[in-house]
Formats: structure tokens, sequence, C-alpha cells
């Protein structure tokens, strides 16, 4: 074989090679490690557009931390080698539910991605999670790192760490922003442990450099830990006045009975139950709402689902409500959330993903400029 046709073939071996590797779209694993699981993300870069595909479920994080629901510390690499089969799992459809239709459905990301990145990320539960037990927190995060890497390879950036409230509530604004193509508004989102009140403000003492579209954006982010709607029953208690169906056949109940009970709002700002400040857990935060000229307010999350019908369906009476226990709880702390707040209750409802922010906010790199993190769920700090 002549020189020149080794040259050829090497050619076109090559020109194959690229191909098959560049003809893959850029995509990020994200797992959302929630207080109520863990769920698997994969976003699939497609010209300017993220795909989202949404993968099964597994168990929280927080769980053998705090040892609750049954989970224990001992069987924490059970949890791991579930989490690492979800990237399995997504390849085939997940199962058929009666009215639902699929669970997932299936998405060949080891065919069709170049992953560049894998993070799992924790929210308000692993901040509980850290506060409570700091040492088997701080272990159960080196040894999914090391099960992660394993499963990807070593050319894949794993991220494994507890989101302070601040990235939070970032990345949810950040998918909001996605959808709506600009920055002239502020979020509201209501969790399961924590909400998160996220706006621009130039002038905000808070507000941190975001980068985002080749400049640096002041954003201001404050979240709230224990104010979620799952946690703010055991922050309140629940009053034979906020129970199920409290209001009916009651002339005399009103939804003040309820709200009255929940004592949210004082002369110095809103309460902030689990936060730390100066060493001491509990404190009171004042969100900067003056400096928020014209921004348009988008509640997302929870807020999504509940609105002020929700306090006839699940007060007033005994409708069809989520968990139907906590059901008038909620709706009516929700309204009285936001209203402490000083905010309108039927401003625009919005969904938010804030694992698609992350998404956007790894590629960017969007915090490259923010500086010191502060994670305020612990008197001792970050891990």
């Amino acid at each position: 074989m002549t020189f020149l046709n080794r040259a050829f073939l090497l050619i076109v071996f090559c020109a194959f090679f690229t191909s098959a590797s560049y003809g893959k779209n850029k995509c990020q694993i994200v797992f959302d490690a929630g207080s109520s699981g863990t769920r698997l993300y994969v976003y699939e870069k497609k010209g300017r557009a993220w795909i989202e595909h949404e993968g099964p479920k597994g168990a929280a994080l927080a769980d053998p931390v705090r040892e609750i629901r049954g989970a224990k510390w001992s069987r924490r690499d059970q949890l791991i080698v579930e989490l690492m089969s979800l990237l399995d799992s997504i390849l085939t459809d997940g199962p058929m539910y009666a009215d639902k239709g699929l669970a997932w459905k299936a998405f060949d990301w080891k065919r069709k991605c170049s992953v560049g990145t894998a993070s799992v990320f924790a929210t308000a539960g692993m901040r509980i999670a850290e506060h409570v037990n700091r040492s088997r927190s701080q272990q159960l995060w080196k040894d999914l790192k090391k099960a992660l890497q394993k499963k990807l390879g070593p050319k894949v950036r794993v991220l494994t760490r507890t989101l302070p409230g601040y990235e939070e509530g970032l990345f949810a604004w950040l998918s909001v922003r996605e959808k709506r193509g600009n920055s002239k508004f502020g979020i509201v989102e209501m969790g399961g442990a924590s909400s998160q009140i996220t706006f621009p403000c130039r002038s905000c003492k808070d507000s941190k450099n975001i980068y985002i579209d080749g400049r640096n954006e002041k954003i201001y982010s404050y979240s709230f830990l224990g104010l979620g709607g799952d946690e703010a029953k055991n922050v309140f208690g629940l009053s034979p006045s906020c129970a199920y169906g409290a209001g009916l056949n009651k002339s005399s109940w009103s939804e003040k009975q309820c709200s009255s009970t929940m004592k949210l709002k004082t002369t110095r700002g809103i309460s902030d139950p689990y936060n730390f400040e100066r060493g001491k857990r509990g404190t009171v935060k004042k969100i900067p709402f003056n400096k928020a000229r014209n921004i348009n307010w988008v509640f997302t999350g929870a807020f999504k689902f509940i609105n002020e019908k929700s306090i006839d369906k699940c007060c007033r009476n005994k409708g069809k409500c989520f968990e139907s226990r906590t059901s008038c709880f909620r709706a009516v702390y929700y309204k009285k959330y936001i209203e402490d707040l000083g905010l309108n209750y039927k401003s625009e409802r919005a969904g938010a993903s804030w694992t698609l922010g992350a998404a956007i906010c790894n590629e960017n790199n969007c915090l490259k400029n923010f500086g010191k993190k502060s994670c305020l769920w612990s008197s001792k700090g970050c891990l």
C-alpha cells in the first residue's frame, strides 16, 4: 500500500470517527435530590434550545442521614446503588400508569449524548440533614461522587453538593427566564421545605454578580428554610381551625381563624425559622421589595397548583385535595405567606424547573464572579 493510499484511509477513518463522536448532542445529567425523593433529568442541547428528559425517581438523600421514613444510615450503600440505576432505567420506557400514561419516556443518553457534566444537587431536605448530622452528610456526598464518577467515567465533570438557598432560587429564576426571554421579573417559589424569592436588583446590598449572556447581572435571591409547604406545619403547628374540612357545616369558621395561628410576619420582617444568624438558629429577614422596581412577579413551585379556590375546596368543604390532611393548612398558608410579603396573591403563576436553571448555569459558568458562598442552614458554614 502506497503512502498516499495509507494517508487517504487515515483521513477517511478520522472523518468517520469525528462524525460519530460529534454527531451527538451536548447533554447534562442533573439529579434533583429533593426532600421527598431524587429525580433524574437529562438535558439535551439542540441548537439554542434545551430539551428536558425527565426520568425515574429514587429515594431521598436526606432520609438515611436523618434515619427517617424507615431509612437507615447503615444501608446508605443501597441508596447509592438505587440512584446509579436510574441512569440505566431511563434507557427504556417506565411502567404504564392507568390514568397518566408512562411513568417516564425512554431516552438513550448513552447513544444520543455527549455528557460533559453530571450534577447531584440537593435542596432544603439536605440542608436540614446537614444541620442534624454534618459528618454523615459529608460522607454521603463523598461516596456519591465516587460512585457517579465510576459510573460515567473520568471525562465527565461530576458535581455533588447541597445547594445554598441563593442558588436554588437563582436556578428556578433562570429556568423561567429561559422561557420569557428577559430578566424583568421576579419569582416567589414554594417548595416542600423552603421558599425562595429571586429578582434582579442593582442596588440591593446582598445581590450577587451572575454571569448571563456574556455580562454580569446583579441578582438578589433569598431562601426561607422551614417555610416550604411540607415543613411549615411543623413550624407553626396544625391547628384544628386549619384541619381538612374545618369549615364544613360551620358558619362561624373563617379563613382568619386558621391564618392567625401562623406567626409569619413581625415588625422586622418575615420569620426565618431554620436559618442561622450569628450562631443562633432562627432569625428574621426583610426582603427589599421597595427596590424591586418595574418587576412583574411570577409565583412558581406549589403556587401553580393552589389558589384562593383551594380554601373553599379544602377548608369549607372536603373536596379532592392533594394530601387532604394538610390541604386546608396549605391553602390558607400559601395565601397568607404572599400577603405578608406584601405581594398580590393573584399574580401570574408559572412552572419553574431549577434543574434546567442548573444546567444553564453549568454551561455558562454563571457563578464565576459570584464570590463567597453562604450556607445559612449550618452554624459551621458550608461543608
